[in-house]
């Protein structure tokens, strides 16, 4: 029987939208195959018992995504007793059954899954989106002809991805200790680490945005914050700016950094 871990933030407000994730997760992503759910969470909760909750304090916008892969590693070891690991992100939904044929990536393609925006009805050129400033880690030049990937939902063979996961972690801290933080934090690295690896491509019926599914056609789709969250805290959420203090303080809280 294949062993699956699923990875899942629910840090501050966002902890609103787990129980649907879960419900829904548990109904139509591979029912056939038992899931064990590890919820990264400041919140204090009683939950089923195929989830152990992994405590995190809200660091706030935007480290609680920038820090992503820190969380993750945490447990890494915990991770190493599943064939797949996959992560989803806090506002995702599922629709209809997915079966691990259609989904889960294997030795041949890659061993890693990555979701493309295509949704097979349109041909935007997604080139603008990458890390553009040359002194960041996560660096993609112009002219560079690749599709921009979603950092959503990611995950994989368990020891590929936790390859990924320590490669992305060190991109981000060589970005930090520089006073960067790139344009879209967790995803830029993200994009930056999958230039030119083979990968199981899936297209955004397998992770679109809700009010962009117009055609009723995503098996997955992720909600309107807004509508969960509300309009002024996410933008109270998203303006917040920091300091290189700011960041050299909570680095060194986190045992980051000495000094």
């Amino acid at each position: 029987m294949t062993k699956l871990g699923i990875l899942y933030v629910g840090i501050g407000r966002y902890i609103t939208f787990w129980a649907d994730f879960y419900k829904t997760c548990e109904q139509y992503f591979c029912p056939q195959i038992p899931k064990r759910y590890y919820l990264v969470t400041d919140a204090v909760m009683e939950v089923p018992d195929n989830v152990t909750i992994v405590p995190q304090d809200d660091l706030g916008w935007p480290c609680n995504v920038v820090f992503r892969y820190l969380f993750f590693l945490r447990i890494k070891e915990q991770l190493r007793d599943f064939d797949y690991v996959f992560f989803f992100n806090g506002n995702t939904r599922f629709r209809t059954v997915i079966t691990p044929d259609e989904f889960f990536p294997t030795e041949s393609d890659g061993g890693l899954l990555a979701l493309t925006w295509k949704d097979g009805t349109e041909d935007a050129d997604e080139d603008y989106l990458f890390e553009r400033r040359r002194q960041s880690e996560a660096y993609i030049p112009y002219g560079t002809r690749s599709l921009y990937l979603q950092s959503g939902i990611t995950g994989g063979l368990t020891e590929r991805y936790i390859a990924m996961l320590e490669e992305c972690h060190r991109l981000t801290m060589a970005d930090l200790g520089k006073g960067i933080i790139p344009r879209y934090q967790d995803e830029s690295v993200y994009n930056r680490y999958m230039q030119g690896r083979k990968c199981k491509l899936v297209d955004s019926t397998y992770g679109r945005p809700e009010h962009r599914d117009k055609r009723h056609t995503a098996k997955i789709v992720f909600a309107t914050k807004e509508k969960v969250l509300g309009r002024s805290y996410m933008r109270h959420f998203k303006k917040r700016g920091h300091s290189d203090t700011w960041l050299r303080k909570l680095l060194k809280k986190m045992g980051l950094i000495s000094a």
